[in-house]
C-alpha cells in the first residue's frame, strides 16, 4: 500500500501490521479523501479478522473505524506535539456521536486497542497530561478495547456485550487471555467465565 505523505494512513497502516505508530512533529489536517482510504483499509482488515470470530459478525461500522482510528491518531500525535489547552482538546479529541452497538464497538476496536499503551505511555512522560482523563473517558464507552486496563468498571454498559454472541465471546476470551481481574470479578462475566470454564476451571485460570 502506497501511504507515502499521508501521515494518518501511515500511521494506520503501520499500527495495523506492525502494531508501531509514527510521531509527528506537526499536526497536518486529514483531508476526507485520506479518510476514506483509512476507512477502506480498516474494513479490509475487519473482514479478515471476523474470518475468525465464533459467531457470525457484525456489520462492519464505517462510523465507527473511522473515528476510533482519528482517535489513536491524534492520540499518537499528543505525545510529541503540546501545544493544546484543556478546551481545545475536547474538541480535538470528541466522544463517539453514532449510535454504540456491537458493530460499534468491534469496528472501533480494529485501533482502539492501542489506547491503552498510548495512555499508559503519556503517564510516564507526564502522569498529568490533560488529555489522559479525556481518552480515559472515551474507553468508558468502549470498553471492550480496554479489557486489562484500568478503567472506571463501575460504569461500564454491558447491555451492548451480551447483545450479540460474538461480541460476547470475544468479549470473554479476551478478559481470560489478558487475565483482567478487575473484569472478570464483575458478577455478569463472572458468571458466563464460570459456565465456560465448567470443571477446567483449574486449567483456565486457577487464580480467579
Amino acid at each position: 500500500m502506497d501511504t507515502n505523505k499521508l501521515p494518518f494512513l501511515e500511521t494506520i497502516y503501520h499500527l495495523r501490521t506492525i502494531e508501531q505508530v509514527i510521531l509527528y512533529n506537526k499536526m497536518s489536517t486529514i483531508s476526507k479523501e485520506e479518510e476514506e482510504e483509512v476507512i477502506l483499509f480498516l474494513e479490509t482488515e475487519y473482514e479478515n479478522e471476523i474470518l475468525d470470530y465464533p459467531w457470525k459478525a457484525p456489520e462492519f461500522n464505517r462510523e465507527a473505524a473511522g473515528w476510533g482510528a482519528k482517535t489513536v491518531y491524534l492520540a499518537a500525535q499528543l505525545i510529541l506535539y503540546r501545544e493544546h489547552k484543556i478546551s481545545e482538546l475536547d474538541l480535538f479529541l470528541p466522544k463517539y456521536k453514532g449510535v454504540l452497538s456491537a458493530s460499534a464497538l468491534l469496528s472501533a476496536d480494529l485501533c482502539l486497542r492501542f489506547l491503552p499503551q498510548l495512555i499508559m505511555e503519556m503517564k510516564r512522560i507526564d502522569a498529568d497530561d490533560l488529555a489522559i482523563p479525556i481518552l480515559e473517558q472515551l474507553l468508558v464507552d468502549f470498553h471492550y478495547s480496554a479489557i486489562g486496563f484500568d478503567v472506571d468498571y463501575e460504569t461500564i454498559n454491558l447491555d451492548i456485550v451480551f447483545s450479540d454472541d460474538s461480541l460476547k465471546q470475544l468479549y470473554l476470551n479476551r478478559v481470560v487471555e489478558r487475565k483482567a481481574q478487575k473484569t472478570a470479578v464483575i458478577k455478569e462475566i463472572n458468571q458466563e467465565l464460570m459456565a465456560g470454564f465448567g470443571a477446567h476451571k483449574q486449567v483456565f485460570w486457577k487464580e480467579l
